[in-house]
Order: structure tokens, then C-alpha cells, then sequence
């Protein structure tokens, strides 16, 4: 798989769109989310990848936009939370390339400076129902952690 298509699956793995389903504890998780990540681990369909190349990758989350870069790759999303749901729901809309204005569906949880979600690989698939990935079920899970320095835009 080329490394656009993995950088892709990457930044995915965590944003989505507008408004908070719920203006309760939806605001709060978006609230918590805001500000610069950096990745502890990702899984696709049951395998981990190799972090050598992805230490560096960082997500950021402004308000509703959530950005991922790595090595000259920026990926926009819009996301849209659901904490009221359980799991608590996440819809990533990317904003622009091959699949601009489709939902990647997952599933996540924070957890202090910790962020996972578990999504699907492809747009507008049924969303997971819990944290796992195993081969063949189109699902990857990404481990974050707040970053110490934050990256100006």
C-alpha cells in the first residue's frame, strides 16, 4: 500500500464535522480534544505498524477542524462527536482529495492525555463497536497522547 494511502488511513483515524450531536457531554469531549497529539500506536486489521516512520506525524484539533501532518502531508477533517452514545461516536468528513466529503465511522475515548479511536478503512462503512482491530474486519485503531510543544499553523 503506498505511503499516501497509509498517511490517509492515519489522519482519519481521529476527526469529524461541525456541530456536537449533543451539546452536553459532546461539547465537553470536543472541548478536551482541542490542541496538538502525537501518536503512540496504530493498528490496522489486527496489525500494529511500525512507529519508526510516525513519531513525528501530529494531529491537531481546532474547534471543529481536525489536521494531520506528517513529512509534508497535511489532511484536513471535519468531525462530528456523539458522546452520548456507547462507545462514544466519532464521523470524520475529509474536506478535500479522492474522498472529500465522505464519513470515515468509528468509535472513541479519552482518557486524560490519552486519545483512541478505533475506525473504519474505508468511508462511509458501519462504524465498529469496540476496540479491536483483526484481519479482514476493514477497522484501525490509533493511540494518541497530548503533545508538549504545541505547531503554529
Amino acid at each position: 500500500m503506498r505511503p499516501s494511502i497509509w498517511m490517509l488511513f492515519i489522519s482519519t483515524g481521529l476527526v469529524i464535522a461541525a456541530e456536537p450531536v449533543d451539546q452536553g457531554p459532546s461539547k465537553v469531549d470536543a472541548a478536551k480534544l482541542q490542541g496538538v497529539w502525537s501518536i503512540v500506536s496504530v493498528e490496522v486489521e489486527g496489525n500494529p505498524l511500525a512507529m519508526d516512520k510516525l513519531d513525528e506525524a501530529r494531529l491537531i484539533v481546532r474547534g471543529e477542524h481536525y489536521s494531520f501532518r506528517l513529512e509534508g502531508i497535511e489532511l484536513e477533517i471535519v468531525y462530528r462527536m456523539d458522546a452520548g452514545k456507547s462507545p462514544k461516536a466519532i464521523d470524520l468528513t475529509l474536506t478535500d482529495g479522492v474522498h472529500k466529503g465522505k464519513v470515515f465511522r468509528g468509535i472513541y475515548k479519552l482518557d486524560k492525555d490519552r486519545y483512541t479511536i478505533c475506525r473504519t478503512t474505508e468511508p462511509e462503512k458501519a462504524r465498529p463497536a469496540e476496540f479491536a482491530t483483526r484481519p479482514g474486519s476493514g477497522h484501525m485503531m490509533v493511540v494518541w497522547k497530548r503533545a508538549a510543544a504545541s505547531v503554529s499553523k
